[in-house]
């Protein structure tokens, strides 16, 4: 039940700012928005609201914005009038781009927000990330990942505490308390002296709370690092330089819940690499993607005249296929990962 309700909340929360910046751009540019949903299925919930219609669908796993000149009108079943300015196809052509574009950009700027949320409100106690083999701190039984809770019984808070302590006692025998996931762990350590200072042969990390414009240049500089990560790993699947390693939905829930059982911190993490995943893969130059759609606008802007419906909608059967291959394949290696063969 954990697992499905941060699956839920995670997903849901990524899906909904996809659509949002798809329906605020077009509402801005006058396009009529027929339906904004989140879900598919029956609707559980709805809503009319001037002439648009809100819903939550019965299965919580996507959502969709219906445009006209897009889609069809869900009352009449018809698409939109030729002449209808208030139509998708009516607009200029940076309205369109930018109507396509928001869905995407929207997951950029929650990915910052997640992040930012992260920097501000999660704070970590000194925790080891580094043991040295046959170090002090190696002999005594600690290991990376291991929360500093208190040193001769005194509370260590912050990384400062514990250098102190080290340093004062330098060929003396501690009694070093720390944190093991749900346990709390005594262990003994005799610091060594390096240089003049206390050693114990490890690498210790904390994050004390950060305020607002430090979180918030922290988060724009970690989702351009994740994005620039992602984007080179994506290139190197491409080429072949790297073995594919691709996430279906089997896979996605696991991870959250896996994410989820390790505490708050960590799922915030995810929720913006999840969000930065999405972003990326919507801007594939795969048509029903909407890069896809750019692909065309772009090519539309070039040339002068829109594309042949034609061949708008043999581009989108290719895309169609491709997407339901990479799903399909995705989930082969999510079966494949649980073991069950």
């Amino acid at each position: 039940m954990t697992t499905f309700i941060a699956f839920v909340v995670v997903f849901g929360t990524i899906v909904f700012f996809h659509e949002l910046g798809h329906f605020v751009v077009a509402k801005l540019a006058g396009i009529r928005v027929y339906e904004f949903a989140l879900g598919f299925g029956p609707a559980a919930v709805k809503k009319t609201l001037g002439e648009t219609q809100y819903s939550i669908r019965v299965f919580p796993l996507g959502g969709f914005v219906k445009l006209a000149g897009m889609d069809e009108d869900p009352e009449t079943h018809e698409t939109s009038d030729a002449d209808d300015p208030r139509s998708f196809r009516n607009k200029s052509l940076g309205w369109r781009m930018g109507t396509i574009a928001a869905g995407p950009a929207m997951n950029f700027v929650l990915a910052i927000l997640v992040f930012m949320m992260y920097f501000m409100f999660v704070t970590l106690p000194p925790t080891i990330s580094m043991v040295e083999q046959d170090a002090p701190a190696h002999q005594s039984g600690l290991l990376p990942g291991d929360e500093f809770v208190s040193i001769q019984g005194q509370t260590v808070a912050t990384l400062d505490d514990v250098v102190t302590q080290i340093d004062a006692h330098v060929g003396t025998e501690l009694e070093i308390t720390v944190r093991r996931g749900s346990e709390l762990l005594q262990v003994t350590a005799v610091p060594m002296e390096v240089d003049g200072q206390g050693r114990l042969g490890m690498n210790i990390f904390e994050k004390p709370p950060m305020p607002l414009g430090q979180s918030l240049m922290a988060a724009v500089v970690q989702t351009g690092m994740a994005t620039r990560q992602l984007v080179s790993a994506i290139g190197e699947m491409i080429t072949g330089a790297m073995e594919p390693e691709i996430a279906g939905p089997i896979g996605i829930v696991q991870i959250v819940g896996e994410t989820a059982s390790q505490g708050i911190s960590q799922l915030l993490i995810l929720a913006a690499i999840l969000n930065i995943n999405l972003g990326l893969l919507n801007l594939l130059p795969i048509p029903v993607l909407d890069g896809g759609w750019l692909v065309i606008l772009a090519i539309e802007g070039v040339r002068g005249k829109p594309v042949d419906p034609k061949y708008r909608g043999i581009a989108g059967a290719i895309g169609l296929a491709l997407l339901l291959m990479l799903m399909v394949f995705a989930t082969f290696q999510d079966i494949l990962r649980l073991n069950w063969f």
